[in-house]
């Protein structure tokens, strides 16, 4: 079973688990594929188990021995895939290190996955951000949206719109076109308010997806700080917290349109934090740090540590070190290559694009606004690129999703002269190119290069 089958055949039970105990259908699947490397591996094939979940000493069931931080230890078996998928459920639900989950978004799947690292589901530093790579990499996300909705944000429908609580406050999840005036009109309220209540500048248009409050947000959080994400914005956090935007500003002396860097930890109570608190803020800002450091990369049939880390420009020593707990790379299994920063294109295993215009193949339940947050462009670029009328695409319709003024016609020719410490991997990233390129235009068997060396980068 490949990754793409596997996500076929068990989407529905990741939906069905999201509907009844409201963990996103999307991490679940995520985790369901990481876990038991699409189904192919050993515990999935022998004991239906998909989510690696152990014994503990409260479990009676079937199990299976296999190794993992000890020589045989204990593993849950089940009688069907199913089980298992509804003893992840039960397993997040029940214990209560996971507790804080629940209140979260459940379309937020970032925070869950980062949520699941902190609360120690897995001893991997960087699990937040391989469930992350998976969901984008698959665009799992489209399911947690199905399933709230009973279908995607493209629905015609406005009156779809249903009741949520956040925080203690009504709340309603914003609709593919909705403006502040539909959800007012719907909840019999002055458009003034939902602009109010969230922060909105007039005329600002919804995003799908976007929680929406029908009624003031908080002065305080529940929570004390927030350490901020890859791209997040204080409205964002805002939002995520249901506490007013100037409140952050004046907890934080900062205003709104101020750029946020991966790690900063924002106040949400009060202008500082005590000792105790101080030292979990350190904690958590290292986290985040470390997780949105990190290169990843899915395994593909054949690869081996030798292979991927030709690849990549690393020593298949390295590679080993840097994923202790996989014995060789399974194909679907997410591995951890360096801790260089997370791009687009490293999440997406993307071939480079520099000199060429990218396309995307429309798959179902897609719209324009999930595809431009998949690029991170603007819905807007799309449609214009494209000639899109009203939103409306077609399942198989090939999409530009780079700016025509990205596209270099003809070769690019130029040289670089190798620094101390460099590797052939990150001179390929620096000018986007493959390392195979580099290789063959620079007449190079492996991947080492010496210092003063003149390597030709060769674009088209």
């Amino acid at each position: 079973m490949n990754t793409v089958q596997y996500i076929e055949e068990f989407k529905f039970a990741a939906m069905q688990e999201m509907k009844i105990y409201g963990i996103p259908a999307s991490v679940t699947l995520a985790q369901g594929i990481l876990e038991s490397a699409s189904g192919n591996s050993k515990l999935a094939k022998d004991c239906n188990n998909h989510f690696g979940i152990k014994c503990r000493k409260n479990w009676t069931g079937n199990y299976c021995l296999a190794d993992d931080d000890a020589p045989d230890e204990c593993f849950r078996g089940y009688g069907s895939a199913m089980e298992s998928y509804r003893d992840h459920s039960l397993f997040l639900k029940g214990a209560s290190r996971y507790d804080f989950l629940f209140s979260l978004p459940a379309t937020d799947y970032k925070a869950w996955a980062h949520g699941l690292r902190q609360a120690g589901y897995a001893t991997n530093p960087a699990y937040g951000n391989i469930i992350i790579s998976v969901v984008d990499r698959y665009r799992l996300s489209m399911y947690d949206s199905m399933t709230i909705l009973g279908d995607d944000y493209d629905t015609p429908d406005t009156a779809a719109s249903r009741l949520i609580q956040k925080h203690g406050l009504p709340a309603v999840i914003a609709l593919k076109s909705q403006k502040p005036e539909d959800i007012a009109k719907l909840y019999d309220l002055g458009s003034w308010q939902i602009y109010k209540y969230n922060d909105l500048k007039n005329g600002e248009d919804l995003k799908p997806g976007e929680i929406i409050y029908l009624k003031p947000k908080k002065r305080r959080a529940t929570a004390d700080f927030h350490a901020v994400r890859e791209g997040e914005t204080l409205r964002d956090i805002s939002q995520q917290h249901a506490v007013k935007l100037k409140k952050l500003e004046k907890f934080n002396q900062i205003v709104a349109s101020k750029p946020l860097k991966p790690g900063e930890i924002i106040y949400l109570r009060e202008k500082r934090l005590n000792d105790s608190l101080k030292k979990e803020a350190i904690k958590r800002q290292s986290e985040v740090q470390e997780e949105s450091d990190s290169v990843l990369r899915i395994a593909k049939e054949g690869d081996t540590w030798q292979s991927l880390g030709s690849q990549n420009g690393k020593r298949p020593e390295e590679l080993k070190k840097n994923n202790a707990d996989i014995e060789r790379p399974v194909p679907g299994q997410v591995v951890l290559i360096s801790s260089e920063k997370i791009t687009d294109k490293t999440v997406a295993d993307m071939p480079s694009t520099a000199g060429k215009i990218m396309f995307h193949s429309v798959i179902k339940g897609e719209t324009v606004y999930s595809i431009s947050r998949l690029y991170k462009i603007s819905p807007d670029s799309l449609i214009k690129w494209n000639k899109i009328k009203d939103h409306q695409i077609s399942v198989g319709q090939e999409l530009q999703v780079q700016s025509p003024d990205s596209n270099v016609q003809g070769k690019q020719n130029q040289t670089h002269t190798v620094s101390a410490g460099e590797t052939l991997f990150q001179i390929s990233r620096r000018y986007g190119v493959s390392v195979a390129d580099l290789q063959q235009q620079n007449g190079l068997k492996g991947t080492e290069i010496k210092v003063g060396q003149r390597i030709m980068i060769v674009r088209y």
